[in-house]
């Protein structure tokens, strides 16, 4: 298992907090429901984007090696569209720990590398249904979205929640430095557990300064009806618990 898949699924458990006064525990208070992962171009940028508290970094094939040096063992990816087994290869001699590949261009043959972890490119948010079902059999870590959707509103929440739905995977939502805890809470409550953010280390450590300002999901009660727009994360995207897909 890749240790971006350990992390997001951190972000989905259910930590006991106790009741009354009482004093809640350092893991409960650093518990984190929304994860931080930077996109990177070197080891110096990489060096930076750890500091500013990026749970894991995203670069280009080339160069990854400096990258992977830079990131103070925070997990890196790999961004190859068009991936081969020679690329898959690469990736870990170089100490990748994921790989972002486009369905419709990657050899099948460099998704067989279980060092490594695999997130999907999706091409088209508004991709149709037997389009975003073909994904669901693949052993994924999460699916990279094309852009930031405007979630703002309950059609957009509910547009990108289809997504995780019909994928049954985690998604990746790219955001920049202006993005608040309000605007990724409504992005966690639709699936994407991961933001994602270019730039430089003051964009980074807003980013996740909001995340770790987005609350736990909201507990649904049995005697209140079904909300309009019910979270995934906390139990639609458990599948990938259920080795393999």
């Amino acid at each position: 298992m890749s240790k971006l898949r350990e992390r997001i699924r951190s972000t989905r458990e259910r930590r006991s907090v106790p009741f009354g006064f009482g004093p809640r525990s350092r893991e409960a208070e650093a518990q984190r429901h929304v994860l931080v992962l930077a996109e990177v171009d070197g080891a110096d940028s990489a060096a930076a984007a750890a500091s500013a508290g990026a749970d894991a970094l995203l670069a280009g094939a080339d160069g990854i090696a400096a990258v992977v040096e830079g990131a103070d063992g925070r997990p890196v990816g790999a961004r190859v569209e068009a991936a081969t087994s020679a690329d898959a290869d690469a990736l870990i001699e170089a100490g990748a720990d994921f790989l972002v590949f486009d369905d419709a261009q990657t050899e099948a043959a460099a998704l067989l590398r279980p060092e490594l972890g695999h997130v999907a490119l999706l091409a088209d948010a508004s991709a149709a249904e037997e389009d975003l079902r073909l994904l669901q059999p693949l052993d994924l870590d999460a699916i990279l979205l094309p852009s930031a959707r405007a979630a703002a509103t309950v059609r957009g929440q509910l547009l990108t929640r289809r997504i995780a739905e019909l994928t049954r995977k985690p998604l990746i939502v790219p955001v920049d430095g202006s993005v608040d805890a309000t605007q990724l809470e409504v992005w966690r409550d639709a699936g994407a557990l991961v933001a994602l953010v270019a730039g430089d280390a003051a964009a980074v450590e807003a980013v996740v300064a909001a995340a770790v300002a987005v609350p736990a999901p909201r507990e649904r009660r049995e005697d209140r009806p079904n909300a309009l727009v019910p979270s995934p994360a906390a139990g639609l995207l458990d599948e990938d618990d259920d080795e393999p897909l």
